[in-house]
């Protein structure tokens, strides 16, 4: 047996994964050296300006990987793998917008009948300037996300080791991501792998990006960029402050309600309903 071909004489799956992975290292890397080269802007101390140079830096290997993996690995093109604008992708992206913001419907509902919640207007208390970049960093970083964990790597893994193993691997892996945000406990960590299954089989169902990311914004902006609760530990500037007072445990506490058990239900029933979408 060809440990390099499969029957078809075609380079194994698994051999294409690793070349992402090793394709998407070294533009990182190479990203964080040119970066290096813009010095000491003290960045950290504004967290918008430095959460958004790390999602730039971010795009370059991103994309970067996954064209070289296609066009001098795969050679197959991109709609193969449910990246672009491809038939129906304003209705893939439409109903992952509306399940995100039923999800976060959901939350806010089960906030008000297991704790206190108080919530106020801060739009106009916040530069328009501010809101707008925080906007547009929730955005990048969900595409970011979505083409690194369930983008080629997650399609390819597939085709090597089957869905489910595939599915549980990235979505690990995405949780592992998000271990060093502030505030991060076990449970958080948990219920985002939980959400990287709920993407993962968004993706799988529908073939398309399209879905999982309209999903994975309407999340974020709405419990972040519209509530203003903590999103995944971190705090944003927002159009409402949502204060809630009850069982961090159940609530999420200063991680937010991503650290909490009501999302692992949401999570859990979303990944359900998505399962039950007419595959694509």
């Amino acid at each position: 047996m060809n440990i390099f071909l499969n029957a078809n004489h075609d380079l194994r799956a698994g051999w294409k994964f690793a070349a992402y992975v090793t394709f998407f290292c070294v533009l990182l890397v190479a990203t964080r050296i040119a970066f290096s080269f813009l010095g000491d802007v003290n960045l950290p101390e504004n967290t918008l300006a430095f959460l958004f140079l790390n999602e730039v830096g971010l795009v370059v290997p991103t994309i970067g990987a996954l064209l070289l993996t296609t066009r001098f690995v795969d050679h197959r093109p991109l709609q193969t793998f449910g990246i672009g604008f491809l038939p129906q992708w304003q209705r893939d992206l439409g109903k992952g917008l509306g399940l995100g913001a039923g999800m976060v419907a959901f939350l806010l509902l089960g906030c008000f009948t297991v704790g206190y919640v108080r919530i106020g207007w801060t739009g106009t208390h916040v530069p328009a300037a501010t809101l707008i970049g925080w906007l547009i960093l929730l955005l990048v970083a969900a595409a970011n996300e979505e083409l690194i964990f369930r983008g080629f790597p997650l399609q390819v893994l597939i085709e090597a080791i089957g869905a489910w193993p595939a599915i549980i691997a990235l979505s690990i892996l995405f949780g592992l991501a998000h271990s060093g945000n502030p505030n991060a406990s076990r449970l958080g960590m948990a219920n985002t792998v939980l959400a990287g299954v709920l993407f993962s089989v968004a993706y799988v169902k529908r073939r398309s990006l399209w879905l999982p990311y309209g999903i994975h914004v309407g999340w974020n902006v709405g419990i972040g960029f519209v509530l203003g609760f903590h999103l995944s530990g971190l705090h944003i500037a927002s159009l409402w402050t949502t204060g809630i007072a009850g069982s961090d445990t159940i609530l999420g506490g200063d991680y937010g309600p991503e650290g909490g058990l009501l999302a692992t239900f949401i999570f859990g029933a979303s990944a359900v309903i998505v399962n039950r979408i007419k595959p694509g």
